[in-house]
Formats: structure tokens, C-alpha cells, sequence
């Protein structure tokens, strides 16, 4: 047991020195690359910037570089696990709080004539891209090495439990290996189940923590009583360094719940917030989405034009499509496209359907049709594969009539369909993207679509709109669910 506790604490710290090692790899590139662009970028497209830059400043690295590691240390970003992006979250703040700080100390020592302060606005943009960039980069050979990995064991085998291990499991940034299932002794005739190892029951917990090494616990048994829960984890707790429990919350806004604790009556209240039904946050989001939105219409422009003429080449017809869709509070508007199927669609779909069963089944449970579809044209197959056919509602999104990011916009028809979810969903203005899009798109049923756009506005905050944005371009060009 005292060896396997060393081993664990050697590799801790290794872990602990790997990742400040790749931290400060990246902060120093970040600082040269801002000294470069300072020094030869610059000068040529301003003239005011000077070319000359004081050499002093590669001599001041050393207490910025360790302000640096030392904020994101607070942050908890070497002794937290995290996924991508609530880590990157972290990592902003963290980075955002070292160059406020390092501002501060060039102001109030006078440094200015040594340290230039337009290289340290262009060393912390830069180091919002490459950190991140250099964390996944780095976690990943990590994991791959053996070094960025930790053995969990999950307590319970139902559909809670699978979910949890398919989450913690397969993620390389988080580093978790999963050792195995423990299992009621009355389940316990199966050994494998659906891939996945059953080491043991309940009662063999303990020899399989010291025997496996194993480090953090994770108990997804939703059958258990509370006094049972309270009881399992209580005897297993000294044996590991955390036990994670997972109850079985799903379709709970949960991510933005604040937990309070009444201590004399030993009670935990979660307090669930409807996030997007704040106008404060409807205000932050409509300023963002104008800001955003006014300055990728130049940049998309071009390819708004050639996308048009590619589709007045591909086949007669307008090139926009407008629909009514539903948007906030239920109030229906235009909703625009680039136009993707042929006039007489209505006919050829009705005609299609008629003739094809299984095509009329797959409609009338997805409301899309997976494989080929008669009415899309050439060009419209493309636009749909990429998306790009989306393109023109950034006009919604200007009018204030639908958001960047958001639940899907749902046709008029559609809203009987979408029972209760109604009047959670219609809270905020519909999206170009959203979590639909990045999650598989059309190979999620119309119920899980609904369930997964009331957690997004349930659950809002602006870091999502955010990472939802930037997941949105990965979903692009792995095409995955667009059809």
C-alpha cells in the first residue's frame, strides 16, 4: 500500500512538472512571436511603430513567465481535471488575470521604457490561441506515454453508470482509464456486457482498488437509497484520492446550478436557473451576436456572392428560400437560405414517399430524409453537406430575429410536436448553430433534439455560445450528421 502511494504521489508530480513544462513552452513562444511581429510586422504596414525595440525586454521574461504559470496555477489548471473547453475557460481567466497583473507591474515600476505594452497586448491575444493549442497537443503525447493517465472505477452497471464511462472514458484530455464495472452480487452472472468489464461486485471493492491501483472512484448507482449511497461511500472513501458520485440528473439544467448546503439539517438543495430567461442575459447575448455578426459580414460576403451564382448555374429558381419558422415568445418571420432543392420539391418528395416505405417511416420519424433525397439539387447537396446553405441568416440574426448560436428554428407545425419543450425552447431566439448541430445533427431523433435545446437555454452562459461557435467549424469539415 506505502509503495503504491509513492508512486502515485512520484507520478503526480511528474504530471504537475510535464504540464508546466508545456505551459512555459508555449508562454515563451508566445513571447517571441509577439517580439517578431513587434519588431518586423508592424513598423512595415504602421509607420508610427518604431523598428527599433529595447533588448532589455528578453531580460524581463523570467518574472512574466512565472506570473504567468503562477495564475494559471490558480486557476487550478495542474490540479484539476477538466474537459477542452471548461479547462480553456479556465485557462482564459487564468491568462487574462496574468496579463492584467503584468500591465499593472510595467504602470506602477516605470518599466515602459523597457517593456514594450503593445507586445504584451499581442503576446496575451496570442496566448489565448496557443495555450490551449499547446494543453491539447501536450495532454495527448502525455496520455499516449502513460504519464496523463489515472485508472477509474466505476460503481454500478446500468445506463447512468455506461453514460458516465463513456464520458470520463473516452476522453484523452481528461486522461481516465476505466479499470472496470462492479456490479450487484445479483448481477453478477455476467462478466462482459456491451464491451465493457465487469470486474467484480460491491463487495470486492476494496481488493480491487489496491490490487488495480486505482486512484478516483466513481459511483453511478441511481437504485441506491441515500442512506445506502452515504453508507458505500463512506466505506470506500479512505482508499481512494476522490469519490465522484453521479446521480441521475439527466434533462436537469445542472451546469449553471448552484449547490447550498444546510448544515445543521445535513441537506444539499441544487438550485436550477432558466438562464435564458433573464433579460439581462438576452441583452448579452443580442450584443454579442450584432458584434459578432457585423464583423463576419464583410469577410463572408465574397462567398455569399459566389455561392449565388453557383446556384442560378445549377438549376432555375431564386437563390434565396425564405420559410416561416418560430422564433422567441412563438412569433413567427422569414427565415433565409440559399435555396437547395428544385421548385416542384413538394411534388417530388409526396411522390418519393408514396412509392418508398421505409423512406416514409425514416420522414415521419426524423422529419429529414438520411440518404439521398430527390428534390435536393447538386449544388444544394453541397451546401447542406457543409452547412454553407445556412449562410444567409446572419440577415436574421441582424433583423434580431434569430441568434448565432441557439435552438434550431422550428417550422410552424412543428410546434405541437414539441409538447412541453415549447415554452422552454421559445424563450430565446433560434440559431444559425447550436448544440443539435454539433452533436450528430440529423442522426439525433426529434425528441432528443428537443431535450438537448431546452438544457442549451436552461443552461446558457456566454463561455457556451463561445465553444459551441468554435465547435461548429470541426462540425463543418467533418461533415458528421449533414446530409
Amino acid at each position: 500500500m506505502l509503495t503504491g502511494e509513492i508512486n502515485r504521489s512520484l507520478l503526480k508530480t511528474i504530471t504537475i512538472i510535464c504540464l508546466l513544462i508545456i505551459d512555459s513552452l508555449a508562454l515563451i513562444t508566445v513571447f517571441f512571436i509577439s517580439v517578431e511581429v513587434r519588431l518586423i510586422i508592424l513598423p512595415k504596414i504602421f509607420h508610427f511603430f518604431p523598428g527599433d525595440f529595447p533588448l532589455t525586454f528578453t531580460t524581463h521574461l523570467w518574472w512574466m513567465l512565472v506570473l504567468c504559470l503562477s495564475c494559471l496555477a490558480y486557476a487550478g489548471l495542474y490540479t484539476k481535471r477538466l474537459p477542452f473547453w471548461p479547462e480553456t475557460r479556465n485557462l482564459f481567466i487564468g491568462i487574462s488575470l496574468a496579463f492584467i497583473l503584468i500591465m499593472a507591474v510595467v504602470s506602477m515600476a516605470k518599466l515602459s521604457g523597457d517593456i514594450s505594452r503593445t507586445t504584451i497586448v499581442i503576446s496575451y491575444l496570442l496566448a489565448l490561441v496557443i495555450l490551449p493549442l499547446f494543453r491539447y497537443l501536450g495532454k495527448n503525447l502525455l496520455f499516449n506515454l502513460g504519464i496523463w493517465t489515472e485508472k477509474i472505477l466505476i460503481i454500478g452497471f446500468n445506463e447512468t453508470s455506461i453514460q458516465a464511462a463513456k464520458a470520463m472514458g473516452s476522453d484523452k484530455y481528461l486522461g481516465y482509464r476505466l479499470a472496470g464495472f462492479l456490479i450487484d452480487k445479483e448481477e453478477q452472472s455476467a462478466k462482459e456486457q456491451n464491451n465493457f468489464k465487469i470486474l467484480g461486485s460491491f463487495d470486492d471493492a476494496i481488493e480491487i482498488i489496491e490490487n488495480k491501483n486505482i486512484r478516483h472512484l466513481v459511483i453511478a448507482a441511481p437504485h441506491l437509497s441515500g442512506s445506502q449511497l452515504a453508507e458505500l461511500s463512506n466505506h470506500l472513501q479512505p482508499y481512494t484520492r476522490s469519490v465522484l458520485i453521479v446521480p441521475d440528473l439527466f434533462g436537469l439544467p445542472v451546469v449553471n446550478g448552484e449547490a447550498d448546503y444546510f448544515f445543521d439539517e445535513q441537506i444539499l438543495a441544487l438550485r436550477i436557473k432558466n438562464n435564458l430567461s433573464s433579460p439581462v442575459n438576452l441583452l448579452i447575448k443580442r450584443v454579442f451576436d450584432l458584434l459578432l455578426a457585423l464583423l463576419l459580414l464583410a469577410p463572408l460576403l465574397i462567398l455569399l456572392l459566389l455561392l449565388a451564382a453557383l446556384i442560378k448555374i445549377d438549376s432555375s429558381g431564386p437563390v434565396f428560400h425564405s420559410g416561416n419558422r418560430i422564433g422567441c415568445r412563438g412569433k413567427e418571420f422569414k427565415c433565409y437560405k440559399f435555396r437547395t432543392m428544385y421548385l416542384n420539391n413538394e411534388k417530388i418528395l409526396q411522390d418519393y414517399l408514396n412509392n418508398n416505405l421505409p423512406a416514409r417511416e425514416e420522414w415521419q420519424q426524423y422529419f429529414k430524409l438520411k440518404g439521398a433525397d430527390p428534390r435536393v439539387t447538386k449544388i444544394g447537396s453541397f451546401l447542406r453537406k457543409t452547412s454553407l446553405d445556412e449562410l444567409p441568416q446572419i440577415i436574421n440574426v441582424l433583423k434580431g430575429e434569430m441568434s448565432l448560436v441557439g435552438a434550431r428554428p422550428y417550422l410552424p407545425e412543428e410546434k405541437a410536436a414539441m409538447g412541453n419543450y415549447a415554452d422552454t425552447i421559445l424563450l430565446a431566439n433560434p440559431g444559425i448553430t447550436g448544440l443539435w448541430q454539433v452533436s450528430g445533427r440529423n442522426e439525433i431523433d426529434f425528441a432528443s433534439r428537443l431535450r438537448m435545446e431546452a438544457w442549451y437555454v436552461r443552461n446558457w452562459s456566454l463561455w457556451l455560445d463561445v465553444s459551441l461557435l468554435f465547435r461548429t467549424v470541426a462540425a463543418v469539415f467533418s461533415r458528421k450528421g449533414a446530409y
